[in-house]
């Protein structure tokens, strides 16, 4: 008999939507419930008999679709993230060992040597963060990437720690932001200046949030109220080869000369909404059956993606699919299929995990905190159906739209002023951990409209803002929603 604590869900992307490729490898799915099934659609005869009794029940349709559950957690459901945005990831520069000594084939006290080719995305100015090399003083380093060519990262003199021994496996490198020369990046009314650093080879995008100023007094800004969180602007040259032009700036800001310091500056991998439809085949394992059982979903796509932030409370959601293909229960695995481990980053809170949390370009604090918040992406899809097939031959893919459900404290007028105007505003939160790199998912909805009414509904109760919103498509940026995934964010995020 099965149990459910020895089920394993996993999915891979396919090449041709509805088609589960040759020698698959299946990655592992975390979820807290899985909903995904095949249904039935029959019809009932109807013939007359003179016996009263039914002639038959015909099959005629198949649909297989339904949700899984989930608690957030870093990197756990990145492909549902840009399945659902329909977007595709715009990841910053990284390098990972697979094979020993080959990707990253050896490291001197100023030099990474790599494979034809690897080393060219890594651009002068980029901040690099390192990983699992054999010496531990090469590890968890912040270092600046002073020039690159097809087989070599070069860093500053006396970086790292010369390794003799071959490059093991899972050792790396990845950029997570980029850092100025000393007083090169300065700060103007707009965003940010620089004098040597080139912004247009860094790989930003219009509508990305970035982390200014790290850790280090050295790699601020002088001025506190700079060293924040700042959007950069959709406008036409925001990103320039010595400007980047930002439309949310950090409360406070002004200019600062940036004089004798390194400032660093951090962003994410990021991805928007777009049009580009995926397909997935989804693995169910009962894993303590005597005789194996495989249940495949090919041609799964994201219909839905949803975050639920409740005060005191795991962060949950829902991944909804939407399938085209014929599920197959079988007793043997697909031909070729290997696995990849999930993701191990622990499971995300919404008391202290949530490092950020902003509506209209502003912090929300007291006396307006907020009790709940929700993100819910739909795609609106829907299956096609077709002569001579029980399943549909297609999924026709629909509007996106972004909404959620606002509940916060009601400390003064400036949400209820937002429903009687009409007036835009925007969301923004940061889900992430405060121990580790802090690791942390980025979702913005950059133009919404509220709806709510904050009621007076008896005594010895806290007067509450109760409401929603719902999202548009953005005047200048140009999309509805957005993801910024952090990799590494300093202490003071």
């Amino acid at each position: 008999m099965g149990a459910t604590n020895r089920f394993k869900l996993s999915r891979v992307l396919e090449v041709t939507k509805g088609t589960t490729p040759a020698s698959p490898a299946f990655k592992e799915i975390r979820i807290t419930s899985d909903g995904l099934v095949a249904t039935p659609t029959r019809t009932t005869s109807n013939e007359i008999r003179s016996d009263r009794q039914v002639t038959d029940q015909i099959l005629t349709k198949i649909d297989a679709a339904g949700p899984l559950g989930i608690e957030a957690s870093f990197s756990a459901h990145d492909d549902e993230i840009e399945a659902a945005l329909q977007g595709t990831w715009a990841n910053n520069p990284s390098i990972t060992v697979v094979t020993t000594d080959t990707e990253i084939s050896d490291v001197s006290t100023t030099t990474l040597t790599t494979n034809t080719g690897l080393g060219t995305p890594f651009k002068a100015g980029m901040l690099c963060y390192t990983f699992g090399f054999n010496t531990s003083a090469n590890n968890g380093l912040l270092a600046r990437v002073a020039s690159s060519g097809s087989t070599s990262i070069v860093f500053p003199a006396a970086t790292f720690t010369a390794e003799s021994n071959p490059i093991q496996v899972g050792a790396g490198v990845r950029v997570v932001g980029f850092q100025g020369a000393s007083g090169d990046i300065t700060a103007t009314s707009t965003g940010l200046a620089s004098t040597s650093l080139d912004f247009t080879t860094l790989g930003l995008n219009a509508g990305q949030w970035v982390k200014i100023g790290g850790d280090a007094a050295g790699n601020q800004f002088a001025t506190a109220a700079l060293n924040s969180y700042a959007r950069i602007s959709g406008a036409a040259g925001a990103i320039a080869a010595h400007a980047l032009t930002f439309d949310i700036l950090p409360t406070g800001w002004t200019t600062d000369a940036g004089t004798g310091k390194t400032v660093e500056v951090f962003m994410g991998d990021f991805v928007k909404n777009g049009t580009t439809q995926r397909g997935f085949t989804y693995e169910g394992q009962q894993q303590d059956l005597t005789s194996p059982s495989f249940e495949y979903f090919p041609g799964q796509q994201v219909d839905g993606l949803s975050y639920a932030l409740k005060a005191g409370a795991v962060v949950t959601g829902t991944i909804n699919l939407i399938g085209q293909g014929l599920p197959s229960p079988l007793t043997t695995r697909a031909s070729g299929a290997t696995d990849i481990a999930a993701p191990t980053f622990p499971v995300l809170n919404a008391a202290n995990n949530i490092g950020r949390l902003m509506m209209n370009g502003t912090v929300v604090s007291s006396p307006s905190y907020m009790m709940e918040l929700g993100l819910d992406i739909k795609n609106n899809l829907a299956g096609q159906g077709a002569l001579n097939s029980l399943t549909p031959v297609g999924i026709r893919d629909g509007e996106v739209s972004v909404s959620g459900p606002i509940s916060q404290y009601f400390g003064d007028l400036t949400s209820l002023n937002a429903v009687l105007n009409d007036t835009d505003t925007s969301i923004m939160f940061r889900m992430g951990r405060l121990d580790g790199n802090r690791e942390s998912l980025m979702f913005d909805v950059p133009a919404v409209k509220l709806t709510g009414t904050a009621p007076v509904s008896g005594k010895n109760q806290d007067r509450m803002f109760t409401g929603s919103y719902a999202a548009k498509k953005h005047a200048t940026l140009g999309f509805t929603v957005s993801c910024s995934r952090f990799w590494y964010l300093p202490v003071a995020s």
